[in-house]
């Protein structure tokens, strides 16, 4: 939590993850899809990875493919 207090977007995905699949905490998704934006928002490539996930599949989320591709293209264009 102290990482996440301090802008580790790291931490935010890590955790978002964790809230999304209920593991050892339990499963919530708005939280996880909080966590991941916020990640997002500071630029983690994995954020984006798993935002982009969760809306082009609808897997926690309304589908939203145009949402998910978007997500997507700035993982690609953030990553090396």
């Amino acid at each position: 939590q102290k990482r996440i207090d301090k802008g580790d977007a790291e931490a935010m995905h890590f955790l978002g993850c964790k809230y999304f699949h209920g593991h050892l905490v339990a499963k919530d998704i708005p939280r996880a899809t909080e966590l991941w934006k916020e990640a997002a928002e500071l630029g983690s490539i994995d954020a984006h990875y798993s935002l982009g996930h969760m809306y082009y599949t609808g897997e926690g989320a309304e589908e939203d493919k145009p949402k998910g591709i978007r997500h997507w293209q700035e993982a690609a264009m953030k990553g090396d």
